[in-house]
């Protein structure tokens, strides 16, 4: 799977509504299919990374505290969350949980 830093210089935004309203990750002109990555400033420590297809977030999308512990982890299908969504604390202690439906409708909240 492809990997790309979002400071890429061949990575653009093609100004197309999704769901969230946001526009079509391109690479080279074509919408992206892979990992996106962010590292924190100065370091190489990630600070996210997300899975997208055909432009659009879909897949595992993580966002880390600077320490390298998860801060937030959900998925998405089609740029829709879906199923677990998560989000913890510095020290790593779950601190928001919830279920989606494939609609990104909340089912339930577990925490």
């Amino acid at each position: 799977m492809l990997r790309i830093n979002i400071e890429d210089p061949n990575l653009t935004l093609r100004d197309k509504p999704t769901n969230w309203g946001g526009g079509v990750s391109l690479y080279n002109g074509q919408p992206f299919t892979g990992v996106m990555y962010e590292y924190f400033p100065n370091t190489d420590q990630y600070s996210s990374e997300d899975e997208y297809k055909d432009g659009i977030p879909d897949g595992r999308q993580v966002e880390y505290w600077q320490n390298g512990n998860m801060k937030e982890e959900c998925f998405a299908k089609y740029d829709n969350t879906y199923g677990s969504f998560k989000t913890w604390d510095e020290q790593g202690i779950l601190n928001f949980y919830a279920e989606y439906d494939q609609l990104g409708n909340l089912i339930k909240r577990i925490v």
